[in-house]
Formats: structure tokens, C-alpha cells, sequence
């Protein structure tokens, strides 16, 4: 078995909570053959060759500390990891479209480049209406706050990003809507999310990682900081992990076959109260914290159940 994990530049991750480098200290344990690159070192000829230019691990601590530069058809590998963060920007496009050329190699992608580009995080789960808050996707402030007034409270987000970046609270009596409007949709060009504010969120944000279909048995909470709207770690949220509830594993049960059928078999899924706000598919995070906090060993469980 020969991995190979597609990442953001590894001198800016966090090594003691990365889930990708959690996965490949996993792939290192159990003597299987892991490489790292980034999105620019991946290219095809005329004959569609893919060639990696990688890195070979052999240690990896606070850092990766040994490492070999490598250069391999695709075909060398056995699995193949796309874990790098948004934004989806062209980069991230172009990569799904020279992935997508090795459908007749034997090469497992998680998740399957098509399906990342065509199932965008935030618009995914609009096929599923009844495990939803009330949400429409515009770049019309008039439809905007039409929306708004008929909601009470919102959150605005961006459909490309991650970690709450670009996410706004906005109720009608904000002063600063216009301009928040004009802002977030570049002067009624650019399309957004916008959902009714779930007041649960007080109590967490809870990631889910599905794994083939199959939940891990705990969820990542995470809670918001004081006098913060956004759960994300990354904006000073606190995760706590917990055991999925039973609603957790209807909203898992009712959207697995169209995971399968995707081959969306590495997500995570986001869930407020009770409804589900987000389908996170190119690098879902917060295995490390899951566990650390309970006896679930999730980095063996994912590589196994790729193996």
C-alpha cells in the first residue's frame, strides 16, 4: 500500500491537531509507504501521464523530519488523499480535472475528484430540505433582505471558504446590512449562503466524520467562544467530542446512500440542533481532538477502512 496525501504547504499547518498529518503518523505506524505534496507539483503530458512530485516520509514529529523528494507516475500509488483547504479556486478545479483522468487506473481517490467539484459544501445539502434550516442562495440584496426580514436572524457565508471566514450574523435593524450585502456578493454579483439562525448554536457546532457511509461514534463539538457566533476551532471555538445522538444517526442514515453513490467516502457533516448546515468534503477535520478525548482510535479507523 503506497499513500499519498495532497495537503497545503506542511510549514503552515498545525502538526499536534492536523487531521492529515494525524493520518499519515497512522499510515507511518502501521509501515505503510506515505508521501506528501502540494496542488502545484501534480502535472500531465500529451500521452496523460500524471507525474507527483512528492515527498517519501519517513518520520514525522513536531515537524516532518525526514523526507525524500520523489518522482512517480500517479499509478505508483494506491491511495490517494485530497486534503487540501479551500477556497475552491481554479487550482483546486484544475487538480479535480487532471485527477479525474485516472478512473482507469487502479488508484482509490478520497474523496472522488468528480464528485468535489460537482457537490460544492454549502449547496450539497439543498437535497435535502427536510433536515435543513430555511436558506437561499442569492447575490440579490433585495432578495437578500427580503429574506432576512422574513427570517428574524441569519448567518451569511460564503460558498467557497472555510474555518467561519467571510460568515456574517445580520438581523434587519443592521445598520451595516447594505454594506455588508455589497461586500459579501461583490455589488450583487457574487452568490451566497444565507440561513436562518439556529439559536443552538450556543451549545455547538457538531462535526461528524463519515467514513464509507459510516459515522464515527463521536461527534466533535464545537462550542463558540464568548460573545462569538462562530463554533469554528479555528475562531477560538472549544471541541469537546461527545457520542453521536440518536437525530445525529437519522441525519447520517439519510444522506448516506447519496455519499456512496458520490463516492464521498471521507466527509464531514455539520449539524446545529438539529439540522444540517454543511457537507464538508475536501479536508473535514478534528479526528486529533476526537481522539484524544475518547478511547476511539479514529486515525487506525479511517486508514483501515481504506485499506
Amino acid at each position: 500500500m503506497k499513500c499519498l496525501f495532497i495537503i497545503d504547504n506542511p510549514n503552515k499547518l498545525s502538526f499536534y491537531k492536523d487531521t492529515s498529518i494525524a493520518l499519515m503518523k497512522e499510515c507511518l505506524k502501521q509501515n505503510i509507504e506515505v508521501h506528501y505534496s502540494e496542488i502545484h507539483s501534480i502535472s500531465i503530458d500529451t500521452n496523460s501521464n500524471i507525474i507527483v512530485d512528492s515527498y517519501k516520509i519517513s518520520a514525522i514529529d513536531s515537524s516532518i523530519i525526514k523526507k525524500n523528494n520523489a518522482k512517480n507516475k500517479i499509478q505508483y500509488f494506491t491511495k490517494i488523499y485530497i486534503r487540501k483547504d479551500p477556497p475552491f479556486d481554479k487550482n483546486y478545479l484544475n487538480l479535480t480535472f487532471i485527477l479525474e483522468r485516472t478512473r482507469n487506473l487502479n488508484v482509490e481517490i478520497i474523496n472522488n475528484p468528480t464528485a468535489i467539484r460537482n457537490q460544492n459544501e454549502k449547496l450539497s445539502i439543498l437535497q435535502f430540505k427536510s433536515l435543513i434550516p430555511p436558506t437561499i442562495i442569492s447575490a440579490k440584496s433585495k432578495e437578500i433582505i427580503h429574506f432576512i426580514k422574513k427570517q428574524g436572524k441569519v448567518i451569511l457565508k460564503p460558498l467557497d471558504d472555510m474555518a467561519g471566514n467571510g460568515i456574517f450574523f445580520l438581523t434587519p435593524q443592521d445598520k451595516n446590512i447594505n454594506v455588508i450585502l455589497e461586500t459579501s456578493t461583490n455589488n450583487n454579483s457574487t452568490v451566497v449562503m444565507i440561513q436562518k439562525y439556529i439559536p443552538e448554536i450556543k451549545n455547538g457546532d457538531k462535526r461528524i466524520i463519515v467514513i464509507k457511509g459510516k459515522a464515527i461514534p463521536y461527534s466533535l463539538v464545537r462550542i463558540p467562544s464568548k460573545g462569538e457566533i462562530r463554533a469554528n476551532l479555528a475562531k477560538g471555538g472549544n471541541g469537546k467530542a461527545q457520542k453521536l445522538t440518536s437525530i445525529d444517526k437519522k441525519i447520517v442514515q439519510k444522506i448516506k446512500k447519496y455519499l456512496i453513490e458520490n463516492q464521498l467516502n471521507f466527509v464531514g457533516l455539520d449539524i446545529i440542533g438539529n439540522f444540517l448546515t454543511e457537507i464538508n468534503i475536501t479536508s473535514p477535520t478534528g479526528i486529533v481532538e476526537i481522539e484524544e478525548q475518547t478511547n476511539f482510535k479514529t486515525a487506525e479507523f479511517i486508514i483501515n477502512a481504506f485499506k
